[in-house]
């Protein structure tokens, strides 16, 4: 009976430790906080070629939207005992949204824009990322840090009109994005846990070339007079809140 005892107990013993090794499956949701950054030059033909010219507009504008995004993640867990957990995992997230330059109370450096001015940046961005993490078994909490690389695609929309003019630019990107995170997770039994992190991602830039037309022209040849280089950055701060399901 006694060998009996002291064989379960072992037994249970090597399954609490093994727990953290294996893979597992995490859905996610974020709320997310994107920062949008955007500086615009304005340029126009001089001796064949779009140049800077005395008197040129220079506009900086920045931003923030929230948001709820859904995310999902696989990945697999390495527990080295007296030395934490490992972990590796492959991350899927998408989101998207809306910007209104001139009526959020943002502020151009510059030249302030006219109040018939329209302006707008809408985005949807996808990220696939790999993630390592570091944490440390507490018993039922496991603290962590994580750090990545990811594949981001970015679909992007830029509109200006001011019954004058106006330009539509769309562009599609392709960026390595990275981020850098730290979060808490909670063990309810051994194959299942729920996590909080908090995670920061650079998500590249997007550039465009912003042709200014005229806004009564039937056709979009021999109308451009203008049109504004823009560079836009985008970063994100995100809470991220989960479940882990080990197998």
């Amino acid at each position: 009976m006694k060998k009996l005892l002291l064989t379960s107990v072992m037994a249970l013993s090597v399954a609490s430790v093994a727990h953290a090794d294996g893979f597992y499956i995490s859905p996610r949701v974020a709320w997310s906080q994107m920062r949008v950054d955007e500086a615009r030059i304005e340029k126009k033909p001089i001796a064949g070629a779009w140049s800077e010219f005395a008197g040129n507009k220079r506009e900086s504008w920045g931003g923030r939207e929230s948001k709820l995004a859904p995310k999902f993640a696989v990945g697999y867990d390495h527990d080295a005992e007296e030395y934490g957990i490992l972990g590796l995992e492959l991350e899927y997230g998408k989101t998207s949204n809306h910007f209104d330059p001139t009526h959020n109370g943002v502020d151009f450096d510059g030249a302030s824009p006219n109040d018939s001015d329209s302006r707008d940046f809408k985005y949807g961005e996808s990220t696939l990322s790999l993630n390592a993490k570091y944490g440390y078994d507490l018993k039922y909490v496991i603290p962590f840090v994580s750090a990545g690389i990811g594949y981001t695609t970015i679909d992007s929309e830029n509109n200006f009109r001011s019954g004058t003019y106006w330009w539509e630019t769309r562009d599609s990107e392709r960026n390595v994005s990275w981020n850098i995170g730290a979060g808490i997770e909670l063990r309810a039994t051994d194959q299942v846990s729920f996590s909080l992190s908090y995670r920061y991602t650079d998500l590249g830039s997007v550039k465009y070339t912003n042709r200014m037309y005229h806004e009564n022209a039937k056709t979009n040849s021999n109308v451009i007079e203008r049109n504004f280089d823009s560079d836009v950055d985008l970063h994100k701060h995100e809470i991220i809140g989960g479940v882990k399901f080990m197998f």
